[in-house]
């Protein structure tokens, strides 16, 4: 409580400006006038579905008088003159409509029948470029109240080769943890790995989420909308949504479209890099369906300077997803595949204490060889199945129950440069099972919401013939939970609600370092909840606010990493201890139940302002996080192991703050230009140790400028764009202590120590980057150049910025055709 209360201390200032907007928030709406006692009540339907359409907003116009439909879609406008007899509906996604209502005596005889008004929206059909955004996707519930940001299928696909976390990067509050070109993870807000709960279709994305050097396996170009929840998400997703949610949406599989398909090629300069994907779709009056594939192709990257021996990569992906609908019921069936070759810069790979020494010291990598396609070690082979299966009960308007199945499998296998280079050092299979089911109850007294259970399960196996100690135990995950989440709407409020418990149970099978077998076996339950608001100031202005809490479980990484994992050796928090005179052993393997060691608990409070008024747009988020048990990897020392002197990282585990704020800005200054300015800034500490973390993302302002080119003689409308980013130094880093000073002794290291790290934080930088897309009757074309300036540059959240800077200039040349039956 004490920790707690020098955090609160420090933003107390803070909390009673948060304070301020909230009161506001609640009784500005108030002030809003009477006109009479005339209400017209509706209800705002999609034309295909017939779902509700939660978020629309229903006005009269030509006055200020105006509601957004609830959860329900459901809607009620007070104070209307008898003389109105039009309503102006308008949702994203959909097409707006204005609506007559057809009643001699208009909406008083309306308002005397208690008749509600129903409304059906078709879901628009918006072309950019290439690409058909189909609308129909709305927020989750218990999710409104959390600032979140949204991506369109025409910002996905711009540029296939790209990571889902290098496609994200741009937005405020949002940063990448790099292992080299190539592996790339989200942070938000300071927090990623499996403090990130990502979401792809509807399932938990089952991967070997540790690890720095891990990244999901998803291709962008079977996503269709992207939602980013920056907010403590557990209540709905569950676990280890700690720090938020990453939720990629497919295909929506839409019924009576017509047949269409897209493909898209393209080519890159840096790294001689070629892709191409297709994708094809028809929706019929009971069955839809789409198929997707693509593949990506890239060699040796280069830097400003110099050449990235081996940091390639090769990607092939295919999917599909069948639909039928049949009156109130619909079932749809999923299946994707993603297989990857990644290559790990050779350089980051040291043979010995002094080569290491040397390359981290080297302004540029020590192993440095011609071009080449031909991915070496260290490399990783990744191969990703995901099968799902879905059935909604549709038996009313406003409500419906739905179960869902999924199953994945999820193969890794590692190599590193040793002398049975042909074996995986790494070779696991993990195998998710997860089973949902969910009911949208129809409103009760007000309420609206979901209740829901989940059954999750996982099967982490070492496969044999990799002649080391595996780094991770085998293991198996079984996870029970329940959760309610619920939303209430007064006027302009509206209020959410939400409650879970999980209860989860881990199976660890493992050998010690006298390869005698060990086993454990531990249990947590842990029950979450959430608060939050939306308000609609006005039209054009809105206020978020929301308290949530989540947890998750250390990851096995965490609790029995043990041995060498690229450049380093790690040990996890139940595989070493520290003696006063004997310094780090390793010899023994601690029991759950006899270390101390719990689950991560957040605590999260996000407030966020928007307004879209004249051309501009704002939005200032503000959140603090505090997480007890937070668990994080460290640079402890440089110890001797078969190559020689080599570093070494333990985990350790403390209570941690977090608060930070989010900044953008977009105006339209006329029909054809339009900027963004955004800007995030971090404060993060150790509070039992009163010290900095490692690895949190420096502060970073970013902009865009875009210029629409208007139609030229066959050419299409096209848009120019410039995007410059400034990235700070990141002057929170810890200490450095140079690996030299530990190999020779000059400096004593202890659990105790003040946390360090082996390298300085790189210089701040900046990039600009530039774009130019157009099209032809139905041919788009883009060329983008990343890092216009040629930059040399190292970011602080790469781990590979010890021994070599970042990728350098890059032209990609897209071209893409599509097909629609009109």
């Amino acid at each position: 409580m004490n920790e707690l209360a020098k955090i609160l201390k420090g933003l107390l200032a803070a909390d009673k400006i948060v304070g301020c907007v909230f009161c506001f928030a609640f009784y500005g709406g108030q002030l809003f006038g009477q006109h009479s006692d005339l209400i017209v009540d509706g209800l705002v339907l999609d034309a295909t579905t017939k779902e509700s359409i939660p978020g629309a907003s229903v006005r009269i116009p030509d006055s200020d008088l105006f509601a957004i439909t609830d959860s329900h879609g459901k809607f009620s406008i007070t104070g209307i003159d008898s003389n109105v007899t039009r309503l102006a509906v308008s949702c994203f996604g959909y097409c707006d409509s204005t609506c007559p209502v057809n009643c001699p005596e208009g909406l008083s005889s309306i308002n005397k029948s208690k008749q509600p008004v129903k409304i059906y929206l078709n879901p628009s059909s918006t072309k950019l470029g290439s690409v058909i955004v189909e609308g129909g996707f709305q927020s989750e519930g218990g999710t409104k109240s959390i600032a979140q940001i949204t991506m369109s299928k025409a910002q996905i696909s711009s540029d296939p080769t790209r990571s889902l976390a290098t496609l994200l990067e741009g937005e405020s509050g949002i940063a990448i943890a790099s292992h080299g070109v190539s592996i790339q993870r989200p942070i938000i807000h300071g927090l990623s790995g499996n403090r990130i709960l990502i979401l792809n279709n509807g399932l938990k994305h089952g991967f070997q989420n540790w690890g720095s050097d891990h990244a999901p396996e998803i291709y962008l170009s079977t996503a269709e909308e992207i939602s980013v929840i920056k907010g403590a998400a557990g209540v709905r997703y569950g676990a280890e949504a700690l720090g938020g949610a990453i939720v990629v949406r497919p295909n929506i599989l839409p019924l009576d479209n017509p047949l269409y398909a897209r493909v898209k090629t393209g080519y890159q300069s840096n790294g001689k890099g070629y892709f191409a994907n297709m994708s094809t779709g028809l929706g019929g009056k009971y069955i839809s369906y789409f198929l997707n594939a693509g593949y990506v192709k890239i060699g040796d990257r280069n830097a400003s300077k110099c050449l990235l021996t081996n940091s390639g990569k090769e990607e092939r992906s295919a999917s599909f997803g069948v639909r039928f609908n049949r009156g109130k019921w619909n079932a749809e069936v999923y299946y994707s595949l993603v297989d990857q070759n990644l290559a790990i810069l050779r350089s980051s790979i040291a043979e010995s204490g002094t080569a290491f020494v040397k390359a981290v010291n080297s302004d540029e990598p020590y192993f440095i060889r011609p071009f080449s396609y031909d991915i070496n070690e260290p490399n990783q082979l990744l191969c990703h199945h995901t099968g799902k299966g879905k059935l909604s009960w549709h038996y009313a308007s406003d409500a419906k129950v739905s179960f869902t199945v999924g199953r994945q499998l999820n193969q890794r296998q590692e190599y590193d440069v040793r002398r049975n280079e042909d074996k995986p050092i790494l070779d696991l299979d993990l195998i998710t099972t997860e089973y949902q089911l969910e009911w949208k109850h129809p409103s009760w007294l007000g309420l609206s919401g979901v209740i829901g259970g989940q059954i999750f399960e996982q099967d982490n196996d070492n496969n044999p013939g990799t002649g080391t100690t595996p780094l991770i135990p085998n293991y198996n995950t079984y996870r029970r939970s329940a959760f309610l989440v619920e939303s209430w709407q007064g006027g302009a409020n509206t209020w959410e609600l939400g409650i879970r418990i999980d209860n989860e149970w881990n199976s660890a099978r493992g050998r010690k370092t006298n390869q005698d077998i060990f086993r454990d076996e531990y249990e947590f339950t842990n029950v979450t909840a959430s608060i939050g608001m939306l308000r609609e100031l006005s039209e054009t202005t809105t206020f978020r606010s929301n308290l949530g809490t989540a947890w998750r479980s250390p990851n096995m990484a965490e609790l029995f990493s043990f041995g060498q994992h690229g450049f380093k050796t790690s040990f996890g928090l139940l595989r070493y201890q520290i003696h006063q005179d004997k310094g780090l052993t390793t010899s023994r393997v601690l029991r759950m139940s006899e270390s101390g060691v719990g689950p991560e608990k957040g605590y999260k409070f996000v407030n966020e302002f928007s307004t879209n008024n004249s051309g501009n747009q704002y939005s200032v988020a503000a959140y603090a996080h505090y997480i007890e048990n937070y668990i994080f990897e460290r640079p402890f020392a440089v110890l001797g192991t078969i190559r020689g002197p080599m570093p070494a990282f333990i985990f350790d585990q403390t209570n941690a703050a977090f608060v930070g704020l989010d900044l953008t800005w977009e105006r339209n200054w006329s029909k054809y230009f339009e900027s963004t300015l955004g800007g995030s800034y971090l404060w993060s500490r150790n509070i039992r140790d009163d010290e900095p973390l490692i690895g949190q993302p420096p502060i970073r302002i970013n902009s865009d400028v875009s210029c629409k080119i208007e139609k030229i003689g066959p050419f299409k409308e096209g848009k120019f764009s410039v995007s410059p980013s400034y990235t700070f130094r990141q002057f929170q880093a810890p200490r450095t202590i140079r690996p030299e000073e530990l190999i020779e002794g000059e400096v004593k290291v202890t659990k105790d120590s003040e946390i360090f790290d082996f390298k300085d934080a790189p210089d701040d930088y900046f990039l600009l980057d530039a774009s130019w897309s157009f099209g032809w009757k139905d041919f788009t074309s883009s060329v983008t150049v990343r890092n216009v300036l040629n930059s040399s540059y190292r970011s602080y959240l790469n781990d590979t910025r010890y021994f070599a800077d970042e990728v350098g200039r890059n032209f990609l040349f897209t071209v893409g055709y599509t097909f629609n039956n009109k």
